[in-house]
C-alpha cells in the first residue's frame, strides 16, 4: 500500500515556497485564473514596509503590475493565457499606501503533477527582483522608468511627487527626444487616475479634419469614409488621462474646440450635435516655445494659459551631463534583456557620450546604443562601436591641418584655447551673448535666436568654456 501524500494547508504551503524566494532576494506573488493577487511572500514586506505582503491579496494584477502588463490583452497576461513564461519585464509596482518601486518581473504559469501538494487557487506566478542600483552613486534616482541625478530632473520628479493628489492641467515642454511622454506616464501612474486609461494623441501626425475625429469621435455619415461611429481619444480616456503630444501643431479651429473641453468639460462628435461630457485630465507635451508661437498668431493665448496651469519643462541631454551615464546604462540594461546579451560599456564610451551634444536627446542615445550593440561581438561595448559622430571618426582635414590640431593649435598657429577672441567674429558674438546674460545658456540662446543644443554645440567647436 503506498503511503499517502501528507496534506498541507494552502496558506502555509505558499509560505513555505515563498521563503525559497525569499532566500534568493526575490518576491513571489501568487496569482488565480481571474489574475487576482491570493498570496505575496514576506519578501514584499522587507521591499514596501510592513504589512505590504498582507495589503496586496486580492488585488487585481493589472493594479500591481499595471495595465501595460497585465491588462485584458497585454503581451504578458496574452502569454500566460496561452501557456507561456516571460522574463525580465520592468514594471512599476503599486501597492496602496506604499511608494511604488520599479522591478523586473518574470511570469509562468504552475504545471501540476499528479499527487504533488498545490494550492488549487493558484494559477500563475510572479517572481519580483528590485531593479538593480547603477553604480556611480550619490543622488540617483529611478522614477517611473526614468533614471536622473541632475538637480533639473531630480526637482521634475519632485514636482511630481508634489502633484500626487492634483487633476490640474500640465503642460510638459522640451526638445524633441527628451522623454516627455515619460514625464506625462510618471504624472499619470502618479496620481489618483492611475488605474484609469492613459490615451496619447499626437496632434502634429494627422491632418485637420482627421485629428477633430480622433479627438472627438463622429457618427456614420459625418465624412465621406465615415460608414459607422466612432468613439474618440476623450471618451476612451474616460477618467483617466488624455496626453496631447505636440499640441503646438494643433490647428486654430481645434484650439477653440479643446478649449471648450478644458473650460466646459464638453464637446460633440463630428457630425453629431448631442453634447457629451468628460471627465479625463488632460496633460499636454510641445517641442515648441508655444509663448513665441502665441506672438506669432498661430495658438491661442486663452489656451495657452488653460493648458499651462502647472509648466514643466525638461532641458536637452547636453544640459543635464550628470544624467547621460545613468540614462545609458538604464537604457543598455533593458536592450540587453531584450537580446539576451550582457554588454557592459567601456569607461572610454562613456567618456565619448559624455562629450557629445546629443542634438537628440535621450532618443537619439537609445539609438547609439542599439547600433553599438549590433556591431558589437564581445562583453564590452567600445568607441568603435558606436555611430561615428559619437564614436570619433578620423580627421578629414589636411596633414598639416591635422600636425596642427594635434598640437593643440589653430591655422594660424596659435593655441586652440585663443580661439574666438579676436579673429572670430562668430565667437566673439556669442562670448558677449554669454557675458551680458551671466552665461545662462537658455536666455543666451533665445538672444541668439538659436536652439539651446546649437549654442552649445558651437560653443564646444569655437573653445568657449565658462
Amino acid at each position: 500500500m503506498s503511503e499517502a501524500t501528507p496534506t498541507i494547508a494552502p496558506d502555509a504551503l505558499l509560505d513555505a515556497v515563498g521563503m525559497v524566494f525569499e532566500s534568493l532576494g526575490r518576491a513571489l506573488v501568487c496569482l488565480d485564473r481571474s489574475f487576482r493577487v491570493v498570496h505575496g511572500s514576506a519578501t514584499l514586506d522587507e521591499l514596501f514596509g510592513p504589512g505590504a505582503a498582507r495589503e496586496v491579496r486580492g488585488r487585481p494584477a493589472s493594479e500591481v503590475f499595471g495595465r501595460e502588463l497585465f491588462g485584458e490583452g497585454s503581451p504578458v497576461r496574452s502569454a500566460l493565457e496561452e501557456g507561456q513564461m516571460r522574463e525580465g519585464w520592468g514594471a512599476t509596482v503599486r501597492i496602496e499606501g506604499y511608494d511604488p518601486r520599479l522591478a523586473s518581473v518574470t511570469v509562468a504559469p504552475v504545471r501540476r503533477r499528479p499527487g504533488a501538494p498545490c494550492d488549487p487557487r493558484v494559477a500563475f506566478l510572479a517572481v519580483l527582483r528590485p531593479a538593480e542600483e547603477h553604480p556611480t552613486g550619490n543622488g540617483l534616482k529611478m522614477f517611473y522608468g526614468m533614471v536622473a541625478r541632475s538637480p533639473a530632473m531630480l526637482r521634475i520628479f519632485q514636482l511630481i511627487e508634489q502633484l500626487r493628489g492634483s487633476d490640474a492641467t500640465v503642460v510638459i515642454t522640451g526638445e524633441s527626444g527628451t522623454g516627455k511622454e515619460l514625464v506625462a506616464r510618471a504624472l499619470h501612474l502618479h496620481s489618483p487616475r492611475r488605474n484609469e486609461p492613459f490615451v496619447a494623441v499626437n496632434c502634429g501626425a494627422l491632418p485637420g479634419e482627421l485629428l477633430e475625429s480622433e479627438l472627438f469621435g463622429h457618427v456614420r455619415g459625418a465624412f465621406t469614409g465615415a460608414v459607422r461611429d466612432r468613439v474618440g481619444r476623450f471618451e476612451a480616456a474616460g477618467t483617466g488621462t488624455l496626453f496631447l503630444d505636440e499640441v503646438g501643431d494643433l490647428p486654430l479651429p481645434l484650439q477653440v474646440k479643446l478649449l471648450r473641453v478644458l473650460q466646459h468639460g464638453t464637446f460633440e462628435r463630428v457630425g453629431e450635435s448631442v453634447t457629451r461630457g468628460t471627465e479625463a485630465r488632460v496633460i499636454a507635451a510641445t517641442n515648441k516655445d508655444l509663448r513665441r508661437v502665441v506672438d506669432e498668431g498661430l495658438f491661442r493665448d486663452d489656451l495657452y494659459y488653460r493648458l499651462r496651469v502647472v509648466p514643466i519643462h525638461i532641458a536637452p541631454l547636453c544640459d543635464r551631463i550628470d544624467d547621460i551615464e545613468p540614462i545609458a546604462r538604464h537604457l543598455l540594461g533593458r536592450l540587453n534583456r531584450h537580446h539576451g546579451r550582457s554588454v557592459k560599456m567601456s569607461g572610454q564610451t562613456i567618456r565619448k557620450f559624455r562629450d557629445y551634444s546629443w542634438p537628440g536627446n535621450v532618443r537619439e542615445l537609445e539609438n547609439a546604443l542599439e547600433y553599438g550593440l549590433a556591431l558589437c561581438t564581445g562583453q564590452s561595448l567600445l568607441p568603435d562601436h558606436l555611430p561615428p559622430e559619437i564614436g570619433g571618426a578620423a580627421p578629414s582635414g589636411t596633414p598639416a591641418e591635422e600636425k596642427l590640431a594635434a598640437d593643440g593649435l589653430e591655422r594660424d598657429g596659435k593655441p586652440a584655447e585663443d580661439r574666438g577672441t579676436a579673429l572670430d567674429p562668430e565667437a566673439r558674438r556669442i562670448l558677449e551673448a554669454l557675458e551680458s546674460h551671466h552665461w545662462r545658456r537658455e536666455e543666451t540662446a533665445q538672444a541668439l535666436a538659436i536652439s539651446r543644443t546649437t549654442l552649445w554645440r558651437r560653443m564646444r567647436e569655437l573653445g568657449i568654456d565658462e
